[in-house]
């Protein structure tokens, strides 16, 4: 009875070490990465507002650290690198403000081959060669052994944007208010602001929103809700960038929500990150040994 009781005893003790165990380098990598890139304001009416700005720094550190907890492999984690870059160069945007140039086709069509036919194999073959060589370089720069993993610079175009914009996830939570505001025009209300005092609006193809699922679902807030917002990191003149190598601030404020009339979060630029301690994932699959079945 006492061999069971110190069995049982020790299962208990791994058991809780095990549910204890410390978050990977790359788990405190993109904890530490979201620190620098999110903000948050409480009102004096309980209204809790968070704000992350989705930079490549950051997103490159959240694929990392998806990968450590799946236990997936360097190529494994680089072919998601190339989904998430598809999926902003492969991407429908507005033409009124004339985000639809950071569409690939659109920078094929204008700038390489006016009149490239898609439907033409060969023409289709020399356009995703040109795609594929796009991602590539990218790549190439994400990985560049002169620079930082996580950084604020990429290139002109990968840098505190994402493809020329600025990407932010808000977050509401009125759990600790009486109030419920209306939010089902959040979007409209919210603007970036440059270091000059000077607000932007938000552009998308579902009025402000990126798309329709980018809305918050309810029409109040009663409880908690989340949405995104895309800024053209360009100013009226349409060649100035909002952000750029030289910006020392920006600000994302929210009108009118509850009894605050202005909510203002602030970044402080550059960004500065906290840098993983290796580039490339370590290999979490041992090697099978070879069967021996049947080899007698």
């Amino acid at each position: 009875m006492r061999h069971v009781l110190v069995a049982t005893a020790a299962a208990v003790v791994v058991g809780s070490c095990t549910s204890q165990e410390q978050p990977g380098p790359f788990d405190q990598a993109e904890s530490a990465a979201w620190r620098v890139v999110t903000r948050s304001h409480r009102g004096e009416d309980g209204i809790f507002v968070q704000a992350t700005l989705r930079t490549f720094a950051y997103e490159i550190a959240s694929m990392y650290a998806r990968a450590e907890r799946e236990e997936l492999d360097q190529q494994q984690l680089e072919s998601r690198f190339r989904q998430f870059i598809h999926m902003f160069i492969d991407a429908r945007y507005p033409d009124r403000d004339g985000t639809d140039i950071n569409n690939l086709f659109f920078q094929y069509l204008i700038y390489v081959n006016p009149s490239f036919d898609a439907s033409n194999p060969l023409q289709r073959q020399m356009f995703d060669n040109w795609r594929g060589e796009y991602v590539r370089r990218l790549m190439g720069l994400v990985y560049d052994s002169k620079y930082p993993l996580l950084r604020h610079n990429y290139d002109e175009r990968w840098g505190s944007t994402l493809y020329s914009r600025l990407v932010f996830n808000i977050y509401l939570d009125n759990t600790e208010s009486d109030l419920k505001p209306s939010i089902a025009d959040i979007g409209s209300r919210t603007f970036l602001v440059d270091e000059d005092g000077i607000r932007h609006s938000p552009s998308g193809l579902a009025g402000p929103y990126p798309y329709a699922f980018d809305r918050p679902q309810d029409e109040v807030l009663d409880g908690k809700a989340v949405y995104r917002l895309f800024f053209p990191n360009r100013k009226a003149d349409r060649t100035t960038p909002i952000v750029g190598s030289d910006t020392t601030s920006v600000e994302l404020v929210i009108e009118d929500l509850g009894d605050e009339p202005v909510r203002t979060l602030r970044w402080e630029l550059p960004l500065e990150y906290a840098n993983p301690p290796m580039r490339r994932i370590p290999s979490h699959f041992a090697e099978t040994p070879a069967s021996t079945e049947g080899s007698q």
